[in-house]
């Protein structure tokens, strides 16, 4: 009879622990581009992005800082990180106006080859200024590029460009360490994982949707959910419903290297991460830049040219066009003049 009465309180204490993940702290991350009067998919004007947060205030979330959560300083499951990728300038004036009235210190995925270059980027003081007051400042890449195998393949120097410069001139700039990539388009493969490694890199965050359960039980795929105008009333009305019901990160699928999302049952089905062909229809003017080609001119790379976005190319030429004809319309004037 003793031997059963154990036996049955093993079993129970095995059943407890099994079901544990779902008790276990955890945090939403939500990841965000721009605050903009903008019709893109991935702008949000500060009165909606305002919106949001207060209608998740409102349902009992905390607003945490990444730092919380490598640190485990984090309580329940009631809780957002926002992450803001690529640095755009209206970052910026967002956070004095919205974030940080409320407490908010977001994680920023910064790409170096724009800042201080494009006007619709953050300049380094700007940037500066944001890791200063507490912003914590991660990797997005030096072009925002794919970090995946087959560039690794393709142009092994330009990958590892993308890894341990951006990650140099961040230090550079900022003067504080780079231990965090935010993945460009959320694509990463092995190869990346190890090199990021070697550079001294501790995590890497994907767009993966998913609740991070912490401690997370891996550190180069933490999880993000990416908002969008289609979808954001969608996530964060999951969100709402579900946190504290949820298992573990890994129970609501994972993510391959090569863009393929992985359900439960083991079947592959195409994510937004899916590369190259399927993530560039959601690629935007001025939110997020898609990598620059690299050109070689008798085998030597060229300087790295900033994404320009095609209406943009596409107006500048117009007008250029115009300039020509008007200029060639004065020289055929001066010439029946000259005869």
């Amino acid at each position: 009879m003793k031997k059963k009465y154990i036996t049955m309180l093993i079993s129970a204490l095995l059943l407890f622990i099994l079901a544990a993940p779902s008790y276990s702290n955890g945090v939403y991350i939500l990841c965000y581009h721009a605050f903009l009067e903008k019709k893109d998919p991935y702008s949000f004007s500060p009165d909606q992005f305002r919106e949001q947060l207060n209608k998740l205030k409102n349902s009992g979330f905390t607003f945490v800082s990444f730092d919380d959560v490598v640190n485990n300083k984090i309580s329940g499951n009631k809780n957002i990180l926002i992450s803001i990728d690529d640095g755009n300038k209206s970052v910026y004036d967002t956070y004095f106006s919205i974030m940080k009235p409320m407490g908010i210190k977001p994680l920023l995925g910064i790409y170096p080859a724009i800042i201080g270059r494009m006007k619709y980027a953050m300049t380094w003081e700007e940037v500066k200024k944001l890791s200063d007051e507490g912003c914590y400042i991660a990797s997005h890449g030096y072009h925002h590029m794919f970090l995946s195998e087959k560039y690794f393949n393709e142009d092994q120097a330009s990958f590892k460009k993308e890894i341990y410069l951006s990650k140099k001139v961040l230090e550079q700039k900022l003067n504080r360490t780079i231990d965090t990539m935010v993945y460009p388009f959320g694509v990463n493969s092995p190869v990346a994982i190890s090199e990021l490694k070697n550079a001294g890199y501790k995590y890497g965050l994907t767009i993966v949707q998913g609740r991070e359960s912490l401690p997370s039980k891996d550190n180069f795929q933490i999880r993000r959910y990416l908002m969008t105008k289609p979808g954001q009333k969608g996530v964060i009305a999951h969100i709402t419903k579900h946190a504290g019901n949820e298992q573990t990160a890994g129970a609501s699928g994972s993510s391959d290297s090569s863009g393929y999302s992985i359900n439960s049952s083991g079947s592959r089905k195409l994510s937004i991460m899916s590369y190259p062909d399927q993530i560039k229809k959601f690629m935007t003017a001025n939110v997020i830049a898609p990598p620059a080609k690299i050109e070689t001119v008798n085998k030597k790379k060229v300087k790295f040219k900033p994404f320009v976005h095609p209406s943009k190319t596409s107006s500048d030429s117009k007008n250029k066009q115009k300039r020509v004809s008007a200029e060639n319309e004065k020289k055929n004037q001066r010439k029946k003049k000259t005869v």
